[in-house]
């Protein structure tokens, strides 16, 4: 089982429009399987920075898989294309749980 986490630099005083666009993607990608283990802030550190870790319910070729799905649903895609207004920069990682992990 894997995981993917998400890093979002936002865009200056967007971060309230970011919360409302992943509030109507976050169903879409949940309905294919995924987890949102949470969503979370940056409150010291660098400024309007997001980072949201999911379950993506399988290996990382599930990252793909679920993307494509995901992308020909009519609100995902409407929602989506909202995010480069937004998101001034993301990055991710996938990764694996360790056995020391709880």
């Amino acid at each position: 089982m894997g995981y993917m986490l998400a890093r979002l630099q936002v865009r200056s005083g967007r971060v309230p429009a970011l919360i409302e666009i992943m509030s109507h993607m976050t169903p879409v990608l949940e309905r294919e399987g995924w987890k949102l283990v949470g969503a979370y802030q940056t409150t010291i550190g660098r400024f309007n920075e997001i980072w949201d870790l999911w379950d993506i319910g399988g290996d990382a070729s599930n990252i793909t898989k679920v993307l494509g799905v995901a992308r020909n649903d009519p609100e995902f895609a409407q929602w989506a294309a909202k995010l480069p207004e937004v998101v001034e920069q993301e990055e991710t990682r996938y990764m694996e749980k360790l056995d020391y992990g709880v």
